[in-house]
């Protein structure tokens, strides 16, 4: 690494420890870490997400698909609908850690990495989810009494004739930030589909602003 790739590589650590970071800090770290993150699967994968966004093709776009699949299964086998994340929780923190080790640098805390993934999921908030050229679903911000979720709407056929939508969660962590009335004793989260959230940092802890 070059002198000036370690000192900008230094700011954003500083800012990681400090909890001083916003999902524009979070946005320029990956893209730093990009070049020398290629073998960490789940940081690769989701750098190449948020830089590339629509045109993206790789790991997590045919996760994506394959869950649509099984969607639009449902009813025709007895096989159980099992939804997990993408990419787990401790996945994401020992990936950003190896890179940070890597550097030389200190690890994230369980609760630094409960701030940076979900900086992380508002950044991916409203990227569209393509079949060739055609946009057959999005990528909507969600919030839940116990949750901050990533997640998924997209398009799917129970048969030739009949197209219904279906929603499921991409990414979580804890919802540690904003103490929300709970919508049904199932905790059903709410779905930002028309308003776009920004998380900033103020006085060294993240904030959810929502739109009016």
């Amino acid at each position: 690494m070059d002198t000036k790739e370690q000192s900008l590589m230094n700011y954003y650590n500083s800012k990681l420890m400090d909890n001083t970071f916003d999902e524009k800090d979070v946005y320029a770290f990956l893209q730093l870490i990009r070049n020398r993150s290629k073998e960490i699967r789940c940081i690769n994968e989701l750098t190449e997400f948020v830089v590339q966004r629509g045109q993206y093709t790789g790991f997590i776009k045919d996760y994506l698909f394959e869950m649509r699949k099984r969607f639009e299964g449902l009813g025709k086998t007895k096989t159980a609908l099992r939804i997990e994340d993408v990419f787990s929780f401790k996945e994401m923190r020992n990936g950003i850690n190896k890179a940070l080790e890597d550097w030389q640098l200190k690890g994230l805390t369980n609760e630094q990495m409960n701030d940076f993934v979900t900086c992380l999921i508002s950044i991916m908030q409203q990227i569209p989810i393509m079949d060739d050229d055609r946009e057959i679903g999005k990528l909507f911000f969600s919030i839940s009494n116990k949750q901050i979720i990533l997640m998924a709407e997209i398009e799917v056929y129970q048969n030739v004739f009949k197209k219904t939508n279906a929603v499921f969660p991409v990414l979580t962590t804890n919802n540690s930030y904003l103490d929300i009335k709970k919508q049904d004793r199932f905790d059903t989260p709410y779905l930002f589909t028309d308003k776009v959230i920004e998380i900033i940092s103020h006085s060294g802890k993240l904030e959810i602003m929502i739109p009016e």
